[in-house]
């Protein structure tokens, strides 16, 4: 076991969660937030900074790192980036019990998007914002983007990479691991931009915008307000989201394929296809089973394509109450959960949309539908 290469990069990456941490802090800025606030993140902040200098002051001598390591590095990098970045809602009293602070804040860097809170109104804007920009940052995998930004000439963090990368194969879509990580995280983030702008132009507020597109992009499901997409009384949002969840739910490397001009890679794939007919055949039965609930087929559409879009990708925008459906179609939303987005998305839990026929062992990730509340 190389212990000090797996301190030295643990250190690196409590560095790297400090500089995130300048993002709410930013925002606590804008909207000119109590000093209480200030004082949590910069506490927060101000301890990051002194573990990671102190972990980095000697560099090991060998960094090379081999499976055992990369398992290990992975493991602690998710629990102390959830245990450190639970430090400001305990510091400024807005989630006082560090167990819940602890939760909701590793549901946040998980994307799984269960809460502890009856009403998200408690937190401060910054502090909502950072429980949302951990969904944008967990759900590419914060070590995708750790070794995305960390010096890594020597390409000896590929273990760390198979790892954490989402799903049960890992592949490099270039031959360096870095640049590999890199274009990952620019495709994901020209996204979330996208969906940032396209969420504003439907009439969002530019705040909501962003907290619902790192929702989005995280397939995570954590809202600014307590009924969800709900709130907005806003079909075409409804629509959007529904879209946005189901397009993070699609392979990465099929949107590196678009970006090479390989269209036929892309509309060709096995996975994708099974993806979208899984997601087609879904709505469709929900749509007629749940007809007599609703007012027409536009309305019962428009729920069924959104609770499916966001059960399979395992993403949690909250709308309605499906406690009223037929048991068939929550048979149908049960599967989906069991199903999930395709391998190397942000939605990942198996592959299992296209090797039903298989008995591999599968990686499975569970995530609640709806946010979990806990009185």
């Amino acid at each position: 076991m190389n212990r000090s290469m797996v301190r030295f990069l643990l250190a690196k990456l409590l560095l790297i969660e400090a500089g995130l941490l300048l993002v709410p802090v930013s925002i606590a800025l804008y909207y000119r937030e109590s000093s209480q606030v200030f004082t949590a993140l910069f506490s927060t902040i101000g301890i990051l900074v002194v573990l990671g200098l102190i972990g980095i002051i000697s560099k090991p001598k060998k960094q090379r790192i081999y499976a055992k390591e990369g398992v290990l590095i992975v493991a602690l990098c998710w629990i102390l980036w959830s245990f450190f970045g639970a430090l400001p809602f305990v510091f400024s009293g807005q989630i006082p019990n560090m167990i819940d602070a602890f939760f909701e804040i590793s549901s946040g860097f998980t994307t799984t998007g269960a809460t502890i809170l009856n009403d998200v109104s408690v937190l401060s804007r910054s502090l909502l914002f950072w429980r949302s920009f951990t969904h944008l940052i967990g759900g590419m995998g914060v070590l995708v983007f750790a070794l995305a930004i960390m010096d890594n000439a020597k390409n000896s963090h590929l273990e760390v990479m198979k790892a954490e990368v989402p799903g049960p194969v890992f592949g490099k879509v270039v031959s360096k691991l870095k640049n590999t990580a890199q274009i990952l995280y620019i495709l994901y983030l020209a996204m979330f931009a996208l969906f940032v702008a396209i969420y504003y132009l439907a009439g969002m507020p530019l705040y909501d915008s962003f907290v619902i597109a790192m929702g989005t992009a995280g397939t995570g499901g954590f809202t600014v307000y307590n009924d969800g997409i709900a709130h907005y009384h806003s079909s075409l949002i409804t629509y959007l989201t529904s879209i946005g969840v189901l397009m993070f739910g699609v392979n990465f490397n099929l949107y590196y394929y678009l970006m090479l001009r390989r269209i036929k890679e892309f509309f060709f794939d096995e996975e994708l296809r099974a993806y979208l007919l899984i997601v087609a055949i879904s709505t469709g039965l929900i749509t007629l089973n749940t007809l007599h609930l609703y007012s027409g087929v536009s309305q019962s559409f428009e729920i069924a394509f959104f609770q499916v879009s966001n059960i399979i990708t395992t993403t949690g925008f909250g709308y309605g109450d499906i406690t009223n459906w037929p048991l068939f179609s929550q048979y149908i939303l049960l599967m989906l959960m069991a199903i999930g987005g395709s391998a190397g998305s942000t939605a990942v839990v198996s592959r299992l949309s296209v090797e039903l026929s298989s008995l591999k062992l599968l990686k499975i990730k569970s995530c609640l539908p709806y946010h979990l509340t806990v009185c």
